[in-house]
């Protein structure tokens, strides 16, 4: 037995002296006695059920302190204990865009005092009407469906200044359009 260890560690006992070697030799039969008596009597997890087993470099006497074989285990059995906190309440949130309800387009321009602002907003409340009535999600020409923008069919500025936002952004007034076809709806080239 001895021979047969000594030539599986042979490379180590070649950078060693003899006092090392037999350092080492009494220190891995004393490890090896230790883990021999553990296994006798293991330390069993208290979660799962089984052997906690001792590591290549962890000392048995800190295996001997442990009631879990891994964190999961311990978080397992003490999350088991713990009294669960009551789920808060979601508050009633008001709708997206809400505030947009009654507005006309005269007002919403004031409100956001630059045109580009007024049809950002314009735009992005089209698109959430659009989606929120579950728009299509291709082009209504060609059926593309990498991108689609969301198209007024009577255009924004076509609405006089006392029309409502919800009216022009009304779901029968939009349309899913590719940006290649949504141009040249805007610009006249195609009818729909």
């Amino acid at each position: 037995m001895f021979v047969r260890w000594f030539f599986e560690n042979i490379k180590i006992f070649i950078s060693m002296n003899r006092y090392q070697i037999a350092a080492k030799i009494s220190n891995d039969r004393r490890r090896k006695k230790s883990i021999d008596d553990y296994y006798l009597s293991p330390n069993i997890c208290k979660c799962c059920g089984e052997v906690i087993k001792v590591g290549d470099k962890q000392k048995v006497s800190d295996v001997r302190k442990k009631y879990f074989c891994n964190q999961s285990c311990s978080a397992i059995f003490n999350n088991q204990k713990r009294e669960k906190k009551p789920s808060k309440e979601k508050k009633d949130r008001p709708e997206k865009f809400s505030y947009l309800d009654g507005v006309t387009k005269k007002e919403f321009f004031e409100k956001r005092e630059v045109y580009y602002r007024f049809r950002a907003g314009v735009r992005q409340h089209a698109q959430y009407v659009y989606e929120k009535n579950n728009g299509s999600k291709f082009c209504d020409i060609c059926g593309y469906d990498k991108h689609i923008q969301v198209c007024h069919i009577r255009s924004v500025s076509s609405f006089s200044d006392d029309s409502l936002i919800t009216e022009i952004n009304a779901k029968e007034n939009l349309i899913g359009l590719c940006p290649n076809h949504h141009w040249e709806y805007d610009n006249g080239h195609i009818n729909l």
